[in-house]
């Protein structure tokens, strides 16, 4: 069966190479854009952060547009990502390079958004297994509150320092991991030819990374320091 499996997976390895590097950007890192952006709004206010996070959740089929939408690529973006990743071979010791870097740290921070991803799941949206608010239904009050109490809450013995490091570690992985990809999947597309383009498109996309970096430390930010009682 094993046997079966790999060599069904060799031979439709350029299919699957494709679909995975498709999925890392649409609909993934278009689901990662708007994920920073919106929670970046908690640096501006709850009025602003529960008006975009309603707007969300008031979408018809939300639950079907999740799974299949962000779900079911995030699986097989995950799972064929990690048969990928362990089928490689690292030599930025032998071959100290830029690209053999950038190579290396693609797998490493694909490890680490994946538990971070596991973990982010289970603080949030799987909450009410520990006792917590269920997020669904804390959108329909306010949701930048039940946010900062969860994050400031102590979940699983952790203090809201720790919360901080292991978001910030998690969050610079996921876009370090999709800022790269975005210049690996315009190469494995076709998109950008010749070193002189991709060195363009590789600074761009590290300004983008940049950009997130930045959204992503306004929201940690906000839901480390904001009293969630001073929301109302």
């Amino acid at each position: 069966m094993a046997e079966h499996a790999a060599s069904l997976l060799d031979r439709n390895h350029f299919a699957l190479r494709r679909v995975h590097s498709l999925f890392g950007i649409v609909p993934l890192g278009l689901f990662l854009i708007n994920h920073m952006l919106a929670n970046s709004t908690a640096f501006l206010g709850a009025e602003h952060f529960n008006h975009h996070i309603k707007l969300l959740h008031g979408l018809p089929w939300l639950p079907w547009i999740e799974f299949v939408f962000i779900c079911l690529p995030l699986a097989f973006h995950g799972i064929y990502g990690l048969v990928i990743a362990l089928q490689g071979r690292p030599n930025q010791t032998q071959y100290p390079y830029l690209d053999n870097w950038r190579y290396t740290l693609q797998r490493v921070t694909a490890y680490i958004t994946i538990v971070f991803v596991v973990v982010h799941l289970f603080h949030y949206r799987f909450a009410h297994w520990f006792g917590l608010a269920d997020s669904y239904a804390a959108a329909h009050a306010n949701f930048l509150k039940f946010t900062i109490e969860s994050f400031q809450g102590g979940l699983m013995g952790l203090p809201t320092s720790a919360w901080v490091v292991i978001y910030a570690v998690g969050l610079v992985a996921a876009i370090y991991h999709f800022s790269n990809g975005i210049v690996t999947f315009c190469i494995t597309w076709g998109i950008v030819i010749g070193v002189e383009s991709r060195q363009r498109l590789s600074i761009a996309a590290g300004a983008f990374g940049i950009l997130l970096v930045v959204w992503g430390a306004l929201s940690l930010y906000a839901l480390g320091t904001i009293d969630p009682q001073s929301i109302s």
